[in-house]
């Protein structure tokens, strides 16, 4: 096929050399003729260049390189568009998370206040325990107190009592004595008869 081809330039370029001959005194296609053979020229040369790059081609394979490089290429687009359609389901799970965050605080927030009112409320029962404790121990002490104050006054009184009595009966006795002693010298005066 790349022989037709170069077959048919072959027979185009024989066909244009005869008619870019002309005949030696044409003047009026003398400018004519420069540029036909510079198109002429410029047509060979890119004649050339292509039978160059198909050599090429075929020479050193390019066309599976390039095959196989295409191959490489759309995999890695294909990898890239996975990769994206990855990333992008991430993006959303971090959005919905971070919708989440909210509520996740407010949980947070929930539970916390839970725990405090639950730890609030455990150290008032304990200092109100505490405080019935110390209230019941000031009851016992001040009870105990009052007892050794009231025997303490029934002893001072028991005391005071005895030495009242003790002197009551001191001057109870003395006075009966003095009565005793009184009526005995008036008797002893009616046995004494002047």
């Amino acid at each position: 096929m790349g022989q037709d081809n170069h077959t048919e330039h072959k027979i185009d370029l024989e066909h244009t050399t005869a008619e870019v001959a002309h005949p030696p005194g044409h003047n009026e296609h003398a400018g004519g003729e420069v540029l036909d053979t510079i198109f002429f020229s410029n047509i060979i040369n890119v004649i050339i260049v292509i039978l160059f790059f198909v050599w090429l081609f075929r020479k050193f394979n390019l066309l599976s390189f390039i095959g196989k490089r295409k191959e490489e290429i759309l995999e890695a687009l294909k990898n890239l568009e996975q990769e994206k359609k990855i990333k992008q389901n991430y993006l959303k799970e971090t959005k919905i998370k971070v919708q989440n965050v909210n509520r996740e605080v407010e949980k947070i927030i929930d539970d916390g206040e839970q725990v405090a009112e639950s730890i609030s409320e455990r150290i008032i029962k304990e200092a109100e325990e505490e405080a019935a404790e110390i209230q019941k121990k000031a009851h016992a002490l001040i009870e105990s107190e009052r007892k050794v104050a009231s025997n303490r006054v029934v002893q001072e009184v028991t005391t005071a009592a005895f030495v009242i009595a003790e002197q009551h009966i001191k001057e109870a006795i003395d006075h009966r004595l003095q009565h005793k002693y009184i009526n005995e010298f008036i008797d002893s005066l009616d046995n004494v008869k002047v």
